[in-house]
Formats: structure tokens, C-alpha cells, sequence
């Protein structure tokens, strides 16, 4: 979290957060404090998960155009962790700091299960990876009938983002370089078509540490980044993050092998249930480095030089991605035709 937002956070505005939904501070847990303050709080027995919103990274109203898309998913059979109202019937309470910025609070149900263990290969496999995929396509098959309420604030296309706005002051000096490379995907990203056959409002995020596994049930929570995007966005993250995080050790190194067999299961679940067009699996390439560019920013944002220099596994990913942006090349590769064709 950045440093002038730590300022503000109060133990006062934890009290509030808590008073408003009747919880206690008996067994707060802090699982994040990366974008938002993340608590696993309970009650009555019960686990919830409390979230704690700066202004400067979404306001209340972003927040509760957020929850109103979570609620329609919900309504729509999507099974998603569902947010909670408080003890006056409010699913956004903002809490003012010292300096007149405000804290959005929410409260969630708390998934059952756990984060998908990629050293199990009796988890980390084909029937996980075809689930995802299928849990995806249900989330892109719902959010196509989404209408947003007149008095709330549409959620951000992918090209409105702080980070990209600003892109020069979170990378480092010599290194200026990564703006050609940021402004050549923009220049193709935008000369794609918008129709809502292939652009919607998406998760965007849909990554190991954004579900939980439950034997055969998958449950996707942290809505926190959902915008406008292209479909296939959604299908390059998980890709990415698998092949970042899951290369299982019978593949020896090799991302571009995993990721194919990765893909192939995904989509086959994907497909059952939305038909996304196949030619768009071309765009993958392009969403790869472009989650390269904004993963290598992100941490520049929120994590000082100093800090970063202490976490090893940050660093490693940094110079990972740095990397790649520099050779211009994506995580792993895919022959798509051969995907369709297979």
C-alpha cells in the first residue's frame, strides 16, 4: 500500500468499518494490503471478508458499480462471492479519513475451499484448468445482459487506468524504452472492434489467487478490477498466471508445452459456455506482454525501491517481465490454429 495511504489508516476508521457491519475486532485477520485492506473478520461463528477501499484507487461509487455487477452475476446463477449489506442496509459504507479522503468498507461471503495447489498434481490438472475456463465463460455469458443503473458510474474501459495515464513516472530511469513498447499494444489494442459480441465487462483478473477450490466447485471472489474489456482478455490472464506460477516440474521449463495443454483444457470449458469467436485467440500475444507492462508497473506503484529490494519473489517477477519486455516477446507462446484445430 502506498505510503500516504498507510498515514490515514486509523485504528478509528477500523472501528467504524467494524461497527457498521456488527463485527468485532476477536479474530481480524489481515490477508492484503496491496490495493485495498483485506480482513478475514467473523461473526457469530461465521467467516466474512472485510475490504477496506481508498479513494485514491476507486471512490465509493466505483465501488458500488462493482457490487451492483457482482449482484447481477449472482442473480444470473453465477456462483461468485456475494456481498453482504450492513446493519443499515448498505453494501458501501465510506468512512472519512483525517484528510477528508474516504475509505469504501464492504463485507463479502468468504469462499469455501481454498487456493488451488499447483504442487498437486491430483489438483493442479486438466478437470481444474476445463473448470476455469467454464466458470469464465458463465461470467462472460451473464455480464452480456448487464444493464448499469442510471445513478451509478460506468466501470473503467481497460485504456482509463491511473497507471497507464501516469506509465512514465512508474518506470525507472533508463529504462524508458518500455514506452515505445506500451505504445505500440495501445495502437493495436485500439484498432480492434468493440461489439458485444467480443467486449464486455469482465473480472479481469481471474488468476490463482483471485478463486477458491472446493472438490468439483470453483468459486471466483475480488471483483476489485473489473472493467471494459475485450473477452480474450480474460482468457490471457489465467494463461498467464498459470504458466508464472503452475509450471509443474514433468514439463522441465518448458512454458510454451504447459501452456498449450494448459489452454486446450480451458478452452474446451470456456466454449461450453460462451461462444467466443476463435480468431480472437490471436490477440493473446498481445494481452501477454501487455499484463508484462502492467505487472512491471504495478510494482513500482506500490512497492518502494526499498521494500522490493527485501522481497525477493517481487524482484524475480520484475526482471522476469523487464526481460520480456525488452526482447518484445510474450510469457509463452501458442499456436492458436493448432488449438482450435485440436
Amino acid at each position: 500500500m502506498e505510503k500516504a495511504v498507510e498515514i490515514v489508516y486509523t485504528e478509528g476508521i477500523m472501528d467504524q468499518a467494524l461497527d457498521a457491519f456488527g463485527l468485532s475486532r476477536e479474530g481480524l485477520k489481515l490477508l492484503g494490503d496491496f490495493e485495498n485492506y483485506v480482513y478475514e473478520a467473523t461473526k457469530d461463528g461465521k467467516a466474512y471478508i472485510l475490504r477496506l477501499t481508498h479513494s485514491s484507487h476507486r471512490s465509493p461509487e466505483e465501488v458500488e458499480s462493482e457490487l451492483d455487477w457482482v449482484n447481477h452475476l449472482i442473480d444470473n446463477g453465477v456462483e461468485v462471492q456475494a456481498p453482504l449489506p450492513s446493519l443499515d442496509e448498505r453494501y458501501v459504507v465510506p468512512v472519512q479519513a483525517e484528510d477528508d479522503t474516504v475509505f469504501s468498507v464492504s463485507l463479502f461471503e468468504k469462499a469455501e475451499g481454498h487456493h488451488p495447489r499447483y504442487s498437486d498434481p491430483d489438483e493442479w490438472n486438466s478437470r481444474l484448468f476445463r473448470e476455469w475456463g467454464r466458470k469464465t465463460g458463465e461470467i462472460h455469458r451473464a455480464t452480456q445482459t448487464y444493464v448499469r443503473p442510471e445513478h451509478l458510474p460506468s466501470r473503467p474501459h481497460w485504456d482509463e487506468d491511473e497507471l497507464k495515464d501516469h506509465a512514465r513516472d512508474y518506470i525507472n530511469e533508463g529504462e524508458e524504452w518500455m514506452l515505445d513498447r506500451l505504445n505500440a499494444l495501445f495502437d493495436h489494442l485500439h484498432s480492434l472492434p468493440r461489439d458485444s459480441s467480443s467486449y464486455g465487462l469482465l473480472h479481469t483478473d481471474i488468476h490463482p489467487g483471485n478463486f477458491f477450490v472446493d472438490g468439483a466447485k470453483l468459486r471466483v471472489f475480488d471483483f476489485d478490477d473489473c472493467s471494459y474489456n475485450w473477452y480474450v482478455h480474460d482468457l490471457a490472464i489465467p494463461l498467464y498466471y498459470s504458466v508464472a506460477w503452475g509450471l509443474p516440474e514433468s514439463y522441465e521449463g518448458s512454458r510454451d508445452r504447459f501452456a498449450a495443454d494448459f489452454f486446450r483444457a480451458f478452452w474446451d470449458g470456456y466454449y461450453q459456455e460462451f461462444k467466443l469467436d476463435p480468431v480472437w485467440l490471436k490477440e493473446i500475444p498481445y494481452l501477454l506482454k501487455l499484463r508484462d507492462l502492467t505487472l512491471y508497473m504495478v510494482i513500482n506503484k506500490k512497492v518502494s525501491p526499498e521494500e522490493l529490494a527485501k522481497n525477493e519473489r517481487l524482484t524475480r517477477t520484475q526482471t522476469e517481465a523487464r526481460d520480456r519486455i525488452y526482447r518484445d516477446v510474450p510469457i509463452a507462446s501458442l499456436d492458436d490454429e493448432q488449438l482450435i484445430g485440436g
